[in-house]
């Protein structure tokens, strides 16, 4: 039993705390998650504190190792012919948007069909 208390004594006080740490983490996690979150509505704030649309927010996308920035008005419409059921209007209005390629453009669309609302 002396040599139990005497192993106990020998533990790091920084792991103490980590573990503690770790604890309250996952308490903190599951009290959240139980009690909700913040909610995920349909409305989002923007950078100015403004609430907007989640269609209304522009799309950045990496094609090829460039950029493309889809403004929010672009964006939006975009959307609505993906949720339409109007891909081919919605690579067309990407293409038009952005000059993408039509391989490029119809790999945007489905991406942004697979994780629409």
């Amino acid at each position: 039993m002396n040599d139990a208390a005497a192993n106990l004594s020998a533990f790091p006080k920084e792991y103490a705390l980590l573990l503690l740490g770790i604890g309250l983490g996952f308490f903190l996690g599951w009290l959240v998650a139980r009690i909700g979150g913040p909610a995920r509505g349909a409305a989002e704030e923007d950078a100015a504190g403004t609430r907007m649309a989640r269609d209304a927010q522009p799309i950045d996308v990496v094609v090829n190792g460039k950029m493309v920035r889809l403004p929010s008005d672009t964006a939006a419409e975009v959307r609505s012919l993906i949720r339409d059921g109007d891909p081919d209007g919605a690579v067309k209005r990407l293409r038009d948007a952005t000059g993408l390629r039509p391989a490029e453009a119809k790999a945007v669309i489905d991406s942004l069909a697979r994780i629409r609302d």
